[in-house]
């Protein structure tokens, strides 16, 4: 009798699970498709969010062990319906849908089309389950257009496993569950995740991957003795395997003295031959070699070590050394030499691609993607030429790199403003750089612009504030437009973190004030560039014990986060009241893709308004989050 129970219950878990394969405007067959068959499709646009929309397009996405992979198939139309044919690869785990009109998207009321790919048993594959919780926790936005939720997918993971306990020994699924499992239960995740552990003995477990993994999560829980006895048997049991080339990698990025460095570099490839024959490893190494060059200011062994590297990352190493050598006014010459030649090679990937498409990207993101690319490097490109003062040269770099944005980068509009300034006549470049200060895409510098040109048509600068207020105010309109067009009412995650001094800082405690959630790290350029505007706004509310300001520092990768981010504070001069997210809970809790992010959330802890990314707009990011916070309020 109980087995019977044991089987229904289970049966019913499976149906419970997979309900959600069926849907109203999506048919598919066979019905529960395999590895290496070719999967039918027919969209219902009459049963879907895109009803009398046109065009319908589509973009599938296969997800595989390898990475993810995106299908654009013709669709044949016949009234209503659309209808097209894929092959599904041999390591594909499950295939989801988009289908999109113009800037709308189907996304099935926020659950998505995402389809299981089956075993010879009529079993789904094992790896459909981690991939369908990191759809749900993590890719869905960024892909799908759907919310990232990190409970629904420990919910998910979490039935599936406890109906089939099978899916404990796949080391995907494990990993998964088990940052989930942290994620959600916090403080209580802890002995679970270790008894988690001690009973994984599948051979699954027996692997590398399997070692690894544990290795990981004792290390975290600072249970020393397990973690150094798992990582000897790892190395006697896998002479050879990825942990060494791992070892010898960090050994070699870590060392200090810069002579033993570039002779390792330089005699990787003879020593660790069974390493050398992976790319990335060469193009790291390479990279590694040539800012030590950089740092010496070796400019003819810098251009000779980066000649070993693949174009790709050698424009993107150029761009970033001659910004920052622009930047101090310094060597000039070899950063123009450097930004050039970045410059010209993404032009040239616009039109004729050398680079593999990336698999997760479709066609027309893919060439937006080159674009963007190009746009970055010329901006740097249009920089220098201003730093050199050959303005002529610049303003059509600064020009075209602003326009590929649509001009709604202030970054970008910041070097198309002051090229124009000195090249353009005063009257057109006047109303160019007015456009971005009315349309909000101007920073600080950009205004400096502008109020050049006022004093030099009007001999003197009286008036300009009153001038420049007029148009700032047209920009304010736009912006609280903006800004009560994406109003949220979400529950925000109750976070419960420790500040430098030790004291726990929950969202409950903060009940009845508007609270602003800044996500950020000591090494993401934006979070640092935005901290100016941050610390104009939180010096607005001092005394207003009805707002908060707090800023979680997140995805660390250093020993002690809790110095690093002191010390990082100290030195900048800030006075912000940092609370540490040392295991990256929080920033995955409320679903944050990329930082700098900011919150702002209601007195009944309900987030109003989510902000990602800093455009450079100083005085913008400020009135932003006044407007925000006065609406938060009421």
């Amino acid at each position: 009798m109980k087995i019977i129970i044991s089987v229904l219950l289970s049966l019913f878990l499976t149906t419970t699970l997979f309900a959600q394969t069926q849907f109203a405007a999506l048919q598919f067959s066979p019905e529960k498709p395999q590895q290496n068959q070719e999967l039918s499709f027919d969209y219902n646009q009459a049963y879907s969010s895109l009803i009398r929309k046109s065009p319908i397009d589509v973009a599938i996405y296969e997800f595989t062990s390898t990475g993810i992979k995106v299908l654009e198939p013709k669709m044949v139309k016949k009234g209503d319906h659309y209808t097209a044919k894929i092959p599904i690869d041999s390591n594909t785990n499950a295939v989801a849908f988009l289908f999109s009109s113009k800037e709308d998207k189907d996304i099935n009321a926020d659950k998505g089309y995402i389809i299981p790919i089956y075993n010879n048993n009529g079993q789904p594959v094992p790896e459909y389950y981690s991939t369908r919780s990191n759809i749900y926790a993590v890719w869905g936005e960024s892909i799908l257009g759907l919310q990232n939720n990190s409970s629904k997918a420990y919910s998910f993971l979490n039935e599936a496993i406890n109906s089939n306990p099978e899916l404990k020994g796949n080391i995907s699924v494990a990993g998964t569950f088990l940052n989930l499992l942290n994620r959600e239960k916090k403080k209580e995740a802890e002995p679970e995740i270790i008894k988690f552990l001690k009973d994984a003995t599948s051979p699954a477990w027996q692997t590398e991957k399997g070692y690894t993994l544990k290795n990981q999560w004792y290390s975290r829980f600072k249970m020393k003795e397990e973690a150094d006895k798992l990582m000897a048997e790892m190395k006697e049991k896998f002479p050879n395997g990825d942990w060494k080339k791992n070892e010898i990698i960090r050994a070699i990025a870590t060392e200090k003295d810069k002579t033993k460095k570039i002779e390792q570099i330089e005699n990787f490839a003879k020593d660790y031959p069974e390493f050398a024959k992976d790319k990335n490893v060469i193009n790291y190494l390479q990279t590694l070699l040539a800012n030590s060059y950089a740092a010496d200011k070796d400019w003819n062994a810098f251009f000779k070590a980066t000649n070993k590297m693949a174009p790709a990352e050698r424009a993107s190493l150029y761009n970033n050394i001659a910004w920052n050598l622009a930047e101090k006014n310094e060597a000039m010459q070899e950063a123009k030499k450097m930004s050039y030649e970045a410059t010209t090679w993404a032009k040239n990937e616009i039109t004729k691609p050398t680079e593999e498409k990336p698999g997760s990207f479709t066609k027309e993101q893919w060439k937006k993607n080159r674009e963007r690319n190009y746009a970055m490097y010329a901006d740097s490109y249009a920089f220098i030429l201003y730093q050199l003062g050959d303005y002529k040269a610049g303003l059509p770099y600064a020009k075209e790199a602003a326009t590929i944005n649509e001009l709604k980068d202030a970054e970008l509009n910041e070097r198309y403003a002051l090229l124009a300034q000195k090249e353009l006549p005063a009257a057109a470049a006047t109303k160019l750089i007015e456009g971005f200060i009315i349309n909000d895409n101007a920073t600080a510098k950009t205004k400096e612009a502008l109020k050049e040109l006022y004093t030099q048509k009007n001999k003197n600068e009286a008036g300009f504030d009153v001038y420049y207020e007029k148009l700032a105010a047209q920009a304010k309109i736009k912006r609280r437009e903006e800004i009560l067009k994406n109003q949220l009412d979400e529950v925000a995650p109750k976070f419960a973190l420790k500040d430098f001094e030790g004291n726990e800082v929950s969202l409950v405690s903060l009940k009845g004030k508007v609270v602003v959630v800044d996500f950020w790290a000591t090494w993401c350029g934006p979070c640092i560039a935005s901290m100016p505007a941050m610390k104009k706004a939180q010096d607005k509310y001092k005394g207003n014990d009805k707002v908060k300001f707090v800023f979680i520092d997140t995805w660390e990768n250093v020993e002690d986060k809790k110095k690093n981010a002191m010390e990082f504070m100290e030195n900048k001069g800030y006075d912000f009241h940092v609370l540490l997210d040392t295991e990256d809970k929080v920033v995955g809790e409320f679903g944050v893709t990329g930082i700098p992010t900011k919150f702002v959330i209601d007195g009944n802890g309900k987030i109003r308004f989510k902000s990602v990314g800093y455009s450079g707009n100083l005085d913008g990011l400020v009135d932003e989050l006044d407007t925000m916070i006065e609406i938060a309020g009421k």
